[in-house]
């Protein structure tokens, strides 16, 4: 994940965590534990709040999910059994399979053991990474939905009047401020992107004060650590790209 990310392991350690329902905290009460327990009180962590809300997203947009409308999301070809073993050996460009001849007709001899290898090319520099706008589809499409939903009903029509007030109602919202990123205002409107790109994820969300309210909109970001959310390019609506 990108560097203002919590390592993985202690992100997938606290996800287990807050399945196991607490964590081991059962185990030490033992037999002492009450018989009727009262709901546990809230986690006052923000990046474990933050990881319950990213679990709950996930869980309601995960395929039968109660944001998934019952369709379900067909598995890819590689997650059928057997999918390996029907897949032809992949060979690099210009390269055939042992013995089998190449575009000219011929036959390659392997060289003997004590044959000087050709030089190597030096590699070419890797190119820049893209800084332009993903698409989102299938799950990741309903995770910026519905936190864009979230969002947008939170704020409702208190206004928000300046880029402090609108950072202290999402991290309300349990976004850390780690993932709230200030952007260039909008035509004199406080604007904000939230960074939900979690586990290989692409979510973003853009926040801009329209109103009494918040204009929202989801987007997708590559998933790299050389590409940071505020510099992402956002692709313009058909609408806005004819004029």
């Amino acid at each position: 994940m990108r560097s203002n990310s919590p390592p993985k392991p202690v992100l997938l350690a606290a996800l287990v965590c807050l399945a196991l329902s607490g964590c081991g905290a059962q185990r030490a009460l033992g037999e002492h534990a009450p018989a009727a327990v009262a709901a546990p009180p809230a986690v006052s962590d923000p990046e474990l709040r933050y990881l319950e809300l990213t679990d709950s997203v996930l869980r309601a947009c995960a395929p039968d999910g109660p944001h998934d409308g019952g369709k379900g999301v067909p598995p890819e070809p590689e997650d059928l059994p057997g999918w390996e073993d029907a897949s032809p050996p992949a060979y690099g460009p210009g390269e055939t399979p042992p013995g089998a001849p190449d575009a000219d007709g011929h036959i390659p001899v392997p060289l003997p053991p004590d044959a000087t290898a050709p030089p190597e090319s030096d590699p070419s520099p890797a190119p820049p990474p893209s800084l332009d706008e993903v698409p989102l589809a299938g799950v990741e499409k309903c995770v910026g939905d519905e936190h864009a939903r979230r969002v947008r009903e939170a704020f409702g029509n208190t206004g928000t009047a300046s880029w402090r007030t609108m950072r202290e109602k999402l991290t309300a919202l349990d976004y850390p401020t780690r993932v709230i990123h200030r952007m260039p205002d909008r035509a004199g409107a406080p604007r904000a992107r939230v960074d939900l790109r979690f586990m290989g994820g692409h979510a973003v969300l853009e926040v801009t004060a329209r109103g009494a309210g918040v204009l929202v909109e989801p987007f997708g970001a590559p998933e790299t650590e050389d590409v940071k959310v505020t510099d992402v390019r956002r692709t313009p609506p058909p609408a806005a790209a004819a004029r």
